[in-house]
């Protein structure tokens, strides 16, 4: 699969910093109804994404790394296979987004609930106390 991908990609190579397989079909674990997960790494512009459109048609789900949310990015930086792209200038473009994770990781995990009920719950406990200390 990975050299039908590169064969693919290969006309961008230039234009991007990186291209990268990631989602089920990085982790080995893709099934039928699985989409190819491809993600473009700082393209030069938007153009990039037309010009991959205009070619490969919706062959590819294709996701820009830039425009994702960091959870995503993080997922993407911790398990993807490389199509195009210098590991070690993908490594050092990555750090900023692994310094903002280590920043942002602990406040994600105290906001993620195991339940609908449990965020409600959650919530309104915060607002009670909040009720409390503004009549105070």
């Amino acid at each position: 699969m990975l050299p039908d991908i590169k064969r693919d990609f290969e006309f961008i190579n230039d234009s991007v910093k990186g291209v990268l397989l990631f989602g089920s079909c990085a982790k080995d674990e893709r099934s039928k109804s699985s989409d190819i997960d491809v993600c473009l790494v700082s393209p030069e512009d938007k153009s990039v994404l037309l010009k991959v459109f205009e070619r490969l048609g919706g062959k590819y789900d294709i996701k820009i790394f830039e425009d994702l949310p960091l959870t995503v990015k993080m997922s993407i930086i911790n398990k993807h296979q490389t199509v195009f792209g210098d590991e070690i200038e993908l490594s050092h473009y990555f750090y900023r987004f692994r310094k903002e994770w280590a920043d942002a990781e602990p406040r994600i995990r105290r906001n993620t609930f195991s339940s609908a009920r449990e965020m409600i719950r959650q919530r309104r406990a915060w607002l009670d106390g909040r009720k409390i200390s503004q009549k105070a």
